[in-house]
């Protein structure tokens, strides 16, 4: 109904479609209308959009608070000043549970950290994407491949956790066998922080400028081992480089796109859980209905602040 197009595979169809890895397939599914992006050409196109569009983009420079008036949204504060606005949208990923916890919302969010990395150019007729359980491909613009492992990453536990580890222990508990175990870079990060901030000094977020946390050298190595035993012509391929991120999550899986109930003018747009980017242009033609009062692209009630509050005991989805 999306305009989406995929097709089921029978084990011939997906054997044919994977031939890279040279073996047999049960089956498999294949997306004809999906792409492929690299974000770090996509975001500054995206930006220069936005400003032929008549928009500003204003980088290093945090957001620490939200002006009221009469019960409503009137401004933003900012490292450099005060902004008047009649709307914000809140789409600080990791960090958006502790700048929601600053205006007394709730938001059940936690955040893993996912290890990737990519090999030098070189192997040949390979898929653009290839997702297994075993490993995940995705070619780069420079002829590489990223490489990935769905689903495994470590937790580095934060007293955000404690404070939702009700809302996340379904999840968690049917993921233990992928999660590990992390050390305190996210405590040091300050993104899961539960203490105020004051918005007239600097806070965490000016500390840390960009989350980019040290990867795992195991899971980069055993991501690496898996992917070369997946399609052989990966062997040779040497890893130019590793990286670690944080992945915000929600407790069944799917993000909130939704007004905030108790603030008005406030829309969180967080809790991704890992699809971001690839979901990023559907996501953002919903939240610029729901900030202009436009009718919604798609229904929004499945995106709602409230169902995690109903759900969190119920099925959860993985990210």
């Amino acid at each position: 109904a999306q305009g989406v197009v995929s097709h089921v595979l029978s084990g011939r169809q997906a054997t044919q479609r994977g031939r890279a890895t040279g073996r047999a397939w049960r089956g498999g599914v294949f997306s004809e209308s999906d792409g492929v992006a690299d974000p770090a050409r996509a975001a500054p196109v995206i930006a220069k959009g936005v400003a032929r569009a008549g928009g500003h983009v204003v980088q290093n420079c945090a957001v620490r608070g939200v002006l009221t008036a009469a019960g409503r949204v009137s401004g933003v504060v900012t490292e450099r000043g005060e902004l008047a606005c009649q709307q914000v949208v809140m789409a600080g990923g990791a960090w958006a549970s502790s700048f929601c916890h600053q205006l007394g919302i709730v938001f059940p969010q936690a955040a893993v950290r996912a290890s990737i990395l990519c090999v030098a150019a070189g192997a040949q007729d390979l898929p653009d994407a290839l997702h297994t359980a075993a490993a995940s491909i995705t070619r780069r613009s420079d002829g590489g491949y990223t490489q990935a492992i769905s689903g495994r990453a470590h937790v580095d536990p934060t007293f955000q956790h404690l404070r939702f580890a009700r809302d996340f222990l379904p999840m968690f508990a049917k993921r233990w066998r992928v999660l590990a175990p992390g050390g305190s870079q996210a405590l040091r990060a300050g993104h899961e922080r539960r203490r105020k901030w004051a918005p007239d000094a600097p806070t965490p977020m000016e500390a840390t400028r960009v989350l980019d946390p040290r990867p795992n050298p195991a899971l980069l190595r055993a991501t690496l081992a898996r992917a070369r035993r997946l399609i052989p012509a990966l062997k040779t391929a040497r890893m130019r480089a590793g990286w670690g991120s944080y992945i915000d999550s929600t407790p069944d899986g799917v993000p909130v796109i939704d007004h905030a109930r108790t603030l008005p003018g406030f829309l969180l747009a967080a809790g991704f859980s890992g699809h971001g980017f690839g979901i990023g242009p559907g996501a953002g033609h919903l939240i610029a209905d729901l900030v202009t009062g436009a009718a919604p692209l798609v229904d929004p009630s499945p995106y709602s602040l409230a169902r995690l509050k109903a759900s969190s005991w119920g099925k959860v989805a993985a990210f």
